[in-house]
């Protein structure tokens, strides 16, 4: 307290001793009240201030200079302080026996001044002034004695068996204060001193009146107060609690609790003890492998949904969004609890909260990370508990909420958990070592001892003396201080040499003996009622549009977010471009249709696609993975969430890709590709997006998820077909006919052989003869490369039928049946009709006469196809002269070739560089020249997709599709399958599975 403010106390109660001078008894009270509260020499200088204000006669009927005083008092004295202010002005104007009428009239005036009810001054004076039990009539008294005499049953009354005298306890409902005065002879203490009979003391939290058969705890008083006001009793009860780890390792043996709402309990103990488990199973994150939690008769473990909503938990990390702001963390989580609240109210509510926080200041401040912070660690720990405070659950649960903290940031948290449980919630708090200060705020303490031995159950201000008692320590006194409550328990045993061993003096299973043994946890009456609720949760579609558009207000927030990836698109694609714009030596200006990277830009794009996919969504789930957590408790939509991720990186991931597949066209100049090109690349980093969900679901270090993203991303590129073809695999994992099935898996396959097909089919140059040129080259390929394979395989045949040799015997066998199964599908074309001898080749059967059936087939298949072949060229040629008809023509011709057509990417798709143009496998005749003319037939069945690489169209369901299309959906399929993993957690509970073996 300042001077100039105890100067400005001194001249109120001048004021009021000097209306009917100065008693003998008031100037008692005045030197009493300043040796109480200072030293000896400045309570006698302040004592001479007061008896000079006297000696001046003191103008009482100045008003204004009341006025004036008590402006001063409200500039710094806080409502609490005010109140003892006017009860020691009571106190004054009563010493003397008598209250006149202006010392009435001077009190309400100062009161109304310093902003007290009047019904607060008339409690006050009432509780000064009687000493007679039945002239109290107030449910804000409560009267402490034997029951042998009357009291107003508007009071509240305890109970004290042979107890001679009163106590009257007085509570300030506003400000939750208590102030205690005995009435009596015996000797009772407060705190361990000796209550004088009629003085006024303050019953602060913590404080204890021991009578001679009865201990009066502050916590039970004021939950006796608050006994009526209460809309509903909740009773918590935890019976034979036991946990066991996965490892096998005993976290919790045989925990015991019963609870009633209006108390903040403490749980302690030693490191490893098995603080944060109790927490965990009491409030329904752990199932205990015995024993049960019951609300109100409800077990929390089995019947979640009946308690939805009545639990919180903050936990010691911070469940904030860093990004947003102080508001809108509040603000968000609000609207997840209330859909029947309009924007308005919630606005109201998050306001209020934040004014019951002391955040209102810094409600536009951003949150920020604990390395970047905008507001104090203090700040931080109280919005994490309003986050729960906005739902107002009846029980709430609480790690190490002081941890990390200043000594007055931890104080101003316990103020508020206790200010909490003061309102009627149960409160629970894992707390590690508090100040004397902040452990007499605690209604109950539990402590557990290494193993998960509960050893100690009951009132903190007691706790000290119990475990001196059980050791024998000579001083049993009162005491406050935690720490020695564990020095006594972990005590060490001295050796010879004086020196500490680490065998401990007590071990835990005696600890918990002994607490067996001395403290009965005393029941209480289990409520059946189901506790009521406040939440009501929004529909999935609302909870999908909140957490959108949490998200996404938390991405524009983070400008380097947002910077890096809005930029990141357009800068690889310009440095790509740049790099691969190719040209000619002997050329001098650039033509698309010159550069021979243009396949090696399209793979790079998509290697950008799915890098930029996983990278924007790898740390989603991880970063949030402490607000889900919280938001477990509101039995929230986990589809919602998902849905919501899903969106925001999908549209960014569609900016990101347009805006790289812009730049890339404009620089190399690709035409005619934009909506195709952008709809892969999409596509691709869609199918990254989710994958990157996933490992961000699995894994709980956002290191491990960035070691990951190369793993996942390098496979893509050699299995893509591009780097290594798939003809040059290893032959285990290779196949000759079609694309391998480790290939199938990979989307960059899928999406490059969806780009380098759309560009030379469906290109403006090419597609003007497409139909043509693929005729031509189904017609070159059975000419020039299956017919004489074919006939050279039957000469093999009638040269060699007769031998005994079984190899040669086996390779005959195995020739004949290849043209076999190739005159099956060559007949499957023109009719079996017309060479029905060639249905069924056998080696016994196959004379001369079939062979030269045989040779007359392939003979008429050629001429068959040589004129195929010449119809087609005719075709082409016509094409290529009514486009050319005038030099004009010719020149626009030309640059439609130079502008569209790409060397490099019509020479991988015909796959003229191959060193093997047909190939032999499984008796069958592969076609490797020319895979973007031939068209997949004879499927294996009805849902065979399989081809090989870069031919023109899928066979699926019966039907065929354009390879570009086809491969799009597929990649659709693989990200839909992803979600379904996803959202069922499959690859989280697998590496679960794997880290319990």
């Amino acid at each position: 307290m300042s001077e100039e403010i105890l100067n400005a106390i001194i001249k109120l109660l001048a004021i009021v001793a000097a209306e009917d001078d100065v008693t003998v008894e008031e100037r008692a009270f005045i030197e009493t009240y300043l040796k109480d509260s200072l030293d000896t020499e400045t309570a006698s200088r302040f004592l001479s201030v007061f008896d000079e204000l006297i000696r001046n006669d003191q103008q009482v009927e100045d008003s204004k200079k009341i006025r004036q005083i008590c402006s001063q008092i409200n500039l710094e004295q806080t409502a609490q302080q005010k109140v003892v202010i006017i009860l020691n002005l009571v106190i004054l104007i009563a010493a003397d026996g008598i209250v006149s009428k202006r010392e009435n009239e001077l009190l309400y005036e100062i009161a109304g001044h310093l902003n007290i009810p009047k019904n607060v001054t008339d409690l006050i004076k009432a509780f000064v002034i009687y000493q007679e039990r039945s002239k109290i009539i107030s449910s804000n008294i409560l009267i402490v004695d034997d029951g042998s005499h009357e009291v107003n049953s508007k009071c509240k009354h305890h109970l004290v068996p042979n107890f001679a005298g009163f106590i009257f306890i007085l509570r300030i409902p506003e400000l939750e204060m208590h102030f205690a005065k005995y009435i009596g002879e015996e000797n009772i203490f407060l705190n361990g001193s000796i209550m004088r009979n009629d003085k006024i003391y303050n019953f602060s939290t913590g404080s204890v009146i021991k009578l001679q058969n009865e201990t009066l705890y502050h916590s039970e008083v004021a939950g006796k107060f608050r006994e009526l006001a209460a809309a509903s009793h909740l009773s918590f009860i935890a019976q034979d609690l036991t946990f066991k780890f996965k490892s096998g390792k005993i976290g919790l043996q045989e925990i015991n609790l019963e609870e009633e709402s209006g108390k903040l309990i403490a749980l302690m103990g030693g490191s490893g003890a098995g603080k944060s488990t109790l927490l965990n199973v009491l409030n329904g994150n752990e199932t205990p492998s015995s024993g049960s939690v019951r609300i109100n008769g409800i077990d929390i473990h089995q019947d979640k949904k009946d308690i939805e909503g009545i639990i919180g938990y903050v936990p010691q990390d911070d469940l904030l969004i860093e990004e947003l702001t102080v508001f809108d963390n509040l603000y968000y989580a609000a609207k997840l609890c209330f859909r029947n609240y309009s924007d308005k109210r919630l606005r109201v509510l998050v306001n209020k909260t934040l004014e019951a926080l002391g955040l209102f200041e810094t409600k536009h401040l951003k949150v920020g990370s604990p390395l970047d912070k905008t507001i104090s660690g203090g700040q931080r720990k109280r919005l994490n508990i309003g986050l729960e405070l906005l739902r107002e659950p009846a029980v709430m649960f609480v790690d190490e909420p002081t941890s990390g903290l200043s000594s007055r940031d931890s104080e101003n948290i316990m103020d508020l958990l206790k200010e909490l449980s003061l309102k009627g919630k149960l409160v629970f708090v894992v707390i590690h070592q508090p100040s004397e200060e902040i452990f007499k705020m605690f209604d109950k303490l539990l402590i557990l001892d290494v193993g998960g031995y509960q050893i100690y159950y009951g009132n903190p201000t007691e706790a000290v003396s119990y475990f001196k008692e059980a050791v024998n320590m000579v001083d049993h006194g009162r005491s406050s201080n935690p720490e020695q409550i564990f020095n006594i328990i972990e005590s060490k045993v001295v050796n010879e040499f004086g020196n500490f061993t680490n065998k401990r003096k007590i071990s835990p299973k005696e600890w918990r003996d002994h607490f067996v043994k001395k403290i009965s946890i005393p029941s209480i009456k289990e409520q059946q009622t189901v506790p009521p609720k406040n939440l009501k949760i929004p529909n999935k579609f609302k909870q999908l549009v909140i957490f959108m558009l949490r998200d996404l207000k938390s991405k524009i927030s983070n400008r380097q977010y947002l910077t890096i990836n809005l930029l990141e698109g357009p800068f690889l694609a310009l440095l790509l471009a740049f790099i691969v714009r190719y040209l000619p030596e002997d050329a001098s200006t650039y033509h698309f249709n010159d550069n021979d990277n243009i396949p090696v830009f399209f793979f790079m794009s998509i290697i950008v696609a799915l890098f930029m996919g996983l990278t924007v969504s790898a740390e989603e789930i991880i970063k949030d993975r402490k607000v889900l957590k919280r938001e477990e408790f509101l039995n929230l939509s986990r589809l919602s969430y998902l849905f919501s991720k899903v969106f925001i990186l999908f549209s960014l991931s569609a900016i990101q890709t347009l805006s790289f597949v812009i730049i890339g066209e404009l620089i190399l100049e690709i035409k005619g590709m934009t909506l195709s090109f952008w709809i892969t690349l999409f596509s691709v980093s869609c199918f990254a997006n989710s994958l990157g969900l996933i490992i961000s679901s699995a894994f709980k270090s956002a290191i491990t998820v960035y070691i990951l993203i190369p793993l996942l991303i390098i496979p893509q590129i050699i299995l893509s077909g591009i780097v290594v073809s798939f003809d040059k695999l290893n032959p285990v994992i290779t196949a000759k006919d079609k694309v391998p099935m480790i290939g199938e898996v990979m989307t960059s396959r899928w999406a490059f052989e969806a780009l380098a097909v759309e560009q030379f089919v469906n290109n403006e140059y090419e597609k003007n003869f497409y139909e043509q040129d693929l005729h031509m080259a189904d017609a070159e390929f059975k000419t020039v490369y299956l017919f004489p394979k074919l006939e050279s395989n039957l000469e093999y045949v009638q040269l060699h039928k007769g031998e005994t040799d079984p190899k040669m015997r086996k390779e005959v066998s195995h020739r004949l049946a290849t043209v076999k199964n190739e005159f099956e599908k060559l007949l499957e074309l023109i009719g079996k009709d017309k060479f029905p001898s060639l249905s069924d080749l056998k080696v016994e059967t196959y004379d001369q006469e079939l062979h030269q059936i045989s040779m007359k087939f392939i003979s008429d298949l050629n001429r068959h196809y040589n004129k195929i072949y010449k119809i087609a060229n005719e075709e082409k040629q016509e094409i290529l002269r009514s486009l050319t008809e005038s030099k004009a023509d010719l020149a626009n011709f030309n640059q439609l070739q130079q502008a569209y057509d790409n060397e490099a990417i019509a020479f991988m798709v015909k796959n003229t560089g191959t060193a093997h143009r047909i190939i032999e496998h499984k008796n069958e005749l592969i076609q490797k020249i020319y895979p973007i003319f031939n068209i997949p037939d004879h499927p294996d069945h009805v849902f065979d997709f399989r081809a090989q690489f870069f031919q023109p169209v899928k066979h699926f369901g019966g039907r065929y599709f354009s390879t570009p299309s086809f491969n799009i959906l597929v990649i659709w399929s693989m990200i839909i399958f992803l979600f379904i993993v996803l959202y069922f957690d499959w690859l989280r509970k697998l590496l679960s599975g794997f880290s319990r073996k």
